[in-house]
């Protein structure tokens, strides 16, 4: 099996700190900063400590666990901005204090995306619309005029007043069901679950730069006892940043590109990341960006001295498309945001990706002999 390398971004950093320490990355042997090169035991994630100093110690993460908190986009406000209502979308009012807020209505939103993406009976999808029938009229109750007169710490207490309103909803709500096996199970998801939603802060764990005494560690990270870490796709959605420079030394990177977004955006995002961090990183050829509308399958940025070459391969390209039009089709099809995709759905994606490899295999196995002859003349 393939090492992993999971990725994240520290959010206080990549909102008002430098790219150093930006980007985390975990593994079965250790979690910390890429940039920094300030790690502990991965067993020690969340033990508290303080000046480098193990305060406490503290169980290890289970995977579940550190998988939620590494892909937690859900951190970050830019992906709550489209559940704020127009009354509070004005300058002053969304601050820390309505962040929780915003994130328990926008988790309240996806938990009834959702369960209508899997439930097909008709009476139950319209008591989901319903309830986020529900949900709406509770935020969009203006309370601006009230919101102004408060002080911080009053406004603060509101939200988690109207936080547990929002609980109130759609407890309410499956409390009215008709008792059939759904209300069974939508009981379930609000009496116990929503209840930790409303309580967890996410993407967090305890920090264990706080207090650090090293001048390499900016601000947003000495001076927190947690980590807010959130998807590391808010920076860059292939995680180049791991593999580039000296500690892994890598000679060849095979990228599959399957992010949404602009072609190429995660390979010019990585060039000006390692421009920024001073990291060796092949040279773009300008005229391969021109492709971006309808890409070929195989692109390869070979690298020169300590660069590593790329070889970039895009999922639906020239090969597996008509034209533009196909190609836009396809990446609409099977766009990120459906979960989930059904069986046939993740079979027919499985069959393209295998045809890629199988198609550029000759083109592999040339970039693969020529690391290999790379990495002998390293050590010649």
């Amino acid at each position: 099996n393939p090492y992993p390398i999971y990725c994240a971004v520290e959010k206080r950093c990549f909102s008002h700190g430098p790219l150093e320490g930006q980007w985390f990355e975990l593994t079965p042997h250790e979690a910390g900063f890429t940039e920094l090169g300030l790690f502990v035991h991965t067993s020690l994630l969340d033990s508290k400590f303080q000046r480098g100093d193990l305060l406490e110690k503290k169980p290890a993460m289970d995977m579940v666990r550190l998988q939620g908190v590494l892909g937690c986009a859900l951190a970050h406000e830019d992906i709550i901005k489209g559940f704020i209502p127009p009354w509070l979308n004005v300058p002053g009012l969304i601050d820390s204090a309505a962040e929780p807020y915003l994130h328990v209505y926008n988790a309240l939103s996806n938990l009834i995306f959702l369960i209508r993406s899997i439930v097909k009976d008709p009476a139950a999808l319209t008591d989901l619309d319903q309830l986020q029938q529900d949900l709406e009229a509770k935020v969009s109750c203006d309370q601006s005029e009230l919101l102004n007169s408060k002080s911080q710490e009053e406004r603060r207490s509101l939200f988690q007043q109207w936080n547990l309103e929002l609980l109130e909803v759609a407890q309410n709500w499956s409390q009215n069901l008709e008792n059939t096996t759904f209300k069974s199970h939508a009981s379930f998801l609000t009496q116990q679950i929503l209840p930790l939603v409303i309580k967890w802060e996410w993407g967090t764990t305890s920090n264990f730069l706080y207090q650090y005494q090293d001048s390499s560690v900016p601000a947003c990270l000495h001076s927190a006892e947690i980590f807010h870490l959130i998807d590391a796709g808010m920076l860059i959605n292939v995680a180049y940043p791991s593999f580039l420079g000296d500690k892994r030394d890598i000679d060849l990177i095979i990228a599959q590109e399957y992010s949404a977004g602009n072609m190429f955006e995660t390979l010019t995002l990585a060039r000006d990341y390692a421009d920024e961090v001073m990291k060796p990183f092949p040279e773009i050829d300008e005229t391969i960006l021109k492709d971006r509308d309808f890409p070929k399958d195989c692109y390869v940025l070979e690298g020169k001295g300590k660069e590593p070459t790329i070889v970039y391969m895009p999922l639906f390209n020239r090969r597996n498309c008509k034209d533009e039009e196909d190609f836009k089709a396809k990446r609409e099809e099977f766009s990120t945001f459906q979960l989930p995709f059904s069986q046939d759905k993740i079979q027919s994606l499985l069959e393209i990706a295998k045809a890629n490899i199988r198609n550029n295999r000759e083109a592999l196995l040339a970039e693969m002999r020529k690391a290999a002859l790379r990495r002998q003349s390293k050590r010649i």
